[in-house]
């Protein structure tokens, strides 16, 4: 291909001294894996980049589509010089995990890099992630380990913000905003509810999962994103489901984007329900 081809609009430079057709642009995948075997040897790849190619959920703003940037970590005597399209950090070694032969950073360093970029709440739901059966990352952290890993973790001015986040997050969590409804619960008073419950029907077998719920009280709390009203599939499932868990005697709440937005509504319904609270705390005389 000719050089005045190749340095036209048509193309532009995904990693130093690699390009990628602009209209159809390299994947971060293909991206990072260039930059980490051919144009920085041992680097990690590192915040919002490990993160997306782990599949943890992240703003639409961090997202590479977005960003079109490689964020990298490099020892501390590397060089910090960053070209098109890399963004290099420096760090002491730390522990990694892989994604596809890709080296990212390890989840404790993950979650103190992501400290900076995320909110209380966005961080937990990164944690859940990283804990739950959608999670890419190899080797699989469970969170008693996430425990031990953040208690023993060296100072650092994030290290407390990754604490807090641990602390609230959960296994068995299988969506961003399941850890926004159960917060969104907790603050509010309600006790902690059950995650992910398996229900079977009664005669055909059927296997569902309740998104949150209180098992006591009979009450399931489903959220549903755009797709249960668009996805035919999905909305059929839900009915199926609604209609078994009445059948058993539940009673079942669905939580929409605009319930989280302005919840006034679903925790009313809830208190009505008679959804278990926080017990509280027994006086010391």
């Amino acid at each position: 291909m000719h050089a005045r081809r190749l340095a036209s609009l048509e193309f532009r430079e995904a990693v130093p001294g690699h390009l990628t057709p602009a209209a159809h642009p390299a994947s971060l995948r293909l991206a990072a894996t260039v930059l980490q075997r051919r144009v920085v040897p041992g680097a990690v790849i590192s915040h919002s980049s490990a993160a997306e190619l782990l599949g943890v959920p992240l703003p639409r703003a961090l997202e590479y589509e977005r960003s079109q940037v490689v964020h990298c970590t490099v020892p501390p005597d590397g060089s910090r010089r960053s070209g098109r399209g890399v963004v290099k950090h420096t760090g002491p070694p730390g522990s990694t995990m892989r994604i596809d032969g890709i080296r990212v950073s390890g989840a404790v360093t993950l979650l103190r890099e992501l400290a900076g970029m995320l909110d209380h709440g966005q961080l937990v739901a990164c944690c859940d992630h990283l804990l739950g059966p959608s999670s890419r990352g190899t080797p699989r952290v469970t969170l008693e380990r996430l425990r031990q890993l953040v208690d023993t973790a060296g100072p650092g001015y994030r290290i407390r913000r990754v604490r807090a986040a641990v602390a609230d997050a959960r296994e068995r969590v299988e969506s961003p905003k399941e850890t926004e409804t159960r917060l969104l619960l907790l603050a509010a008073g309600f006790a902690e509810p059950a995650i992910n419950l398996p229900v079977r029907a009664p005669g055909t077998g059927e296997r569902f999962r309740l998104d949150l719920s209180y098992p006591e009280q009979r009450i399931a709390i489903e959220y549903d994103g755009f797709w249960h009203s668009t996805d035919r599939r999905r909305h059929r499932r839900d009915r199926r489901k609604d209609d078994v868990l009445h059948q058993l005697g539940w009673r079942v709440v669905r939580a929409s984007d605009e319930d989280l937005r302005h919840p006034d509504n679903l925790l009313g319904r809830l208190a009505h329900l008679g959804a278990p609270r926080h017990q509280a705390a027994p006086l010391v005389g």
